[in-house]
């Protein structure tokens, strides 16, 4: 081929569920049009040995809930560039029908956002239950999110019998559909979080851990996985944080196919100890190194599906450390090193495979979520969204060079080793080097269940 938009030479080209593949690769028209064989191009990037990936997706952000939402899908999302992210899934709520003007929020995202982006709809009331039909069928939206427990205050937590007749619209749609929990007991939280008021007045990061114990995690895991066995729907489990959930989820796993994981990147390299005390409260808490091990080798077993970050964007002053436990909010801004973290933590530091981070960063989202193969691999007539890494790059994190609106990183000071040093995007080179080089238009995913 002569003469193609972009060539690529002389890469290391991981390909989930392939491998690694020493190939140039050609791209048309913002898609890839041919791996291997002798090519030249208007445009040619010389990645020196270098591993390239397939674009990043992170199926799991929030956008817009402590700031404005336009901006955040602008900031956000080229820090999610900045840091190899491609693709986004962003979950969206709240009390009111979403049909009458849900049209409009994804008319919001041209010109917007510099990742694609597809979104996943809370279902809280009976209303936006009976919407989903409609909302798969003229909106293009397949995938929905119920909280077993919410966040006090911001989100309600849904009872068990809506759970379940939830479920049971999802199954007799079909697996076009995928139903995601936030699987923790709300009744337990509660109780655990009375009774630690009692005796403190204030507590440390690994107070408010346990604030919501591992097991009001593993217990909602189970309960949410029987009704999915009855109903048959397919059920993606949200920020898996605990390691007794993860071994009920070796098991239930192994009898039913249509249930899928999701850790974060926060969560495989972050514990209740960690020196950056209360900004990293989250919900649900960070928790200790025992939990941390067995992620990581629920990666490595095939337990865990897909990395996301649950980025929750905020400020110092939206966090309000200073309130203390109680008070702080939880959430922080994670897309910009939600790669470098998984490169250091996961393939520099324990070995994992960068065929395994591909699959699980990019090829599994992207399968689970309806959108491969234009999403999740590099193949002839997939999109052209592609990373390249330098494992031996180490870099100091500075908040200040993510991209965010975010003022702060669970990572500020520290010196991860793995990070990205080219994004392309539809075929454009748009990040170089941790800088922005190029314009990135990018676009809502419509999905579909045919």
């Amino acid at each position: 081929m002569s003469n193609a938009d972009l060539v690529i030479k002389d890469g290391l080209v991981v390909i989930p569920g392939t491998g690694i593949l020493e190939t140039d690769i050609a791209v048309e028209g913002g898609k890839i049009s041919a791996l291997g064989g002798e090519f030249t191009g208007r445009k040619e990037i010389i990645a020196s040995g270098r591993y390239i990936l397939p674009g990043i997706i992170d199926p799991h952000i929030h956008l817009g809930i402590f700031g404005d939402l336009v901006s955040e899908m602008e900031t956000e999302t080229r820090s999610g560039l900045l840091g190899g992210v491609t693709t986004v899934g962003c979950y969206m709520g709240g009390p009111d029908p979403y049909y009458p003007s849900f049209s409009n929020t994804i008319a919001m995202t041209e010109g917007k956002v510099s990742t694609d982006i597809f979104f996943h709809l809370g279902i809280m009331t009976p209303e936006q239950k009976e919407e989903i039909p409609r909302l798969i069928e003229e909106l293009g939206i397949t995938s929905f999110k119920l909280y077993m427990a919410g966040i006090p205050g911001l989100i309600p937590d849904v009872e068990d019998g809506f759970l379940y007749q939830t479920f049971e619209t999802a199954a007799k749609i079909g697996d076009g559909i995928i139903i995601c929990v936030h699987a923790e007991n709300p009744s337990i939280n509660a109780t655990y979080r009375a009774e630690l008021q009692k005796v403190l007045t204030d507590g440390s990061l690994a107070d408010w851990s346990d604030t919501q114990p591992n097991f009001s995690e593993e217990e909602a895991v189970r309960r949410a996985s029987y009704f999915a066995g009855l109903a048959g729907n397919r059920l993606y489990f949200v920020h898996i944080s605990a390691a007794e959930s993860i071994r009920t989820l070796a098991a239930i796993k192994s009898a039913n196919p249509k249930i899928f994981v999701e850790t974060t990147s926060p969560y495989l390299s972050v514990t209740k100890f960690s020196s950056k005390g209360l900004l990293a409260k989250m919900v649900p808490p960070f928790r200790e190194d025992a939990s941390v091990e067995a992620l990581w080798q629920a990666i490595q077993n095939n337990i865990v599906d897909t990395i996301g970050t649950d980025n929750v964007t905020q400020t110092l002053a939206v966090k309000q450390v200073e309130k203390g436990m109680w008070g702080a909010m939880p959430g922080y801004p994670a897309l910009g090193t939600h790669l470098p973290t998984i490169l250091n933590y996961g393939v520099n530091q324990r070995g994992v495979s960068l065929v395994k981070v591909a699959e699980l960063m990019s090829k599994k989202p992207a399968e689970i979520f309806g959108l491969y193969p234009q999403k999740g691999t590099i193949a002839p007539g997939s999109d052209a969204d592609l990373v390249i890494i330098d494992l031996d790059k180490t870099v100091k994190v500075d908040h200040r060079n993510l991209g965010s609106a975010g003022d702060f990183s669970l990572f500020d000071g520290e010196e991860l080793k793995g990070w990205p040093i080219m994004t392309i995007k539809s075929g454009q080179l748009v990040v170089k080097d941790s800088q922005l080089v190029g314009q990135s238009q990018g676009k809502f995913l419509r999905r579909s269940i045919g």
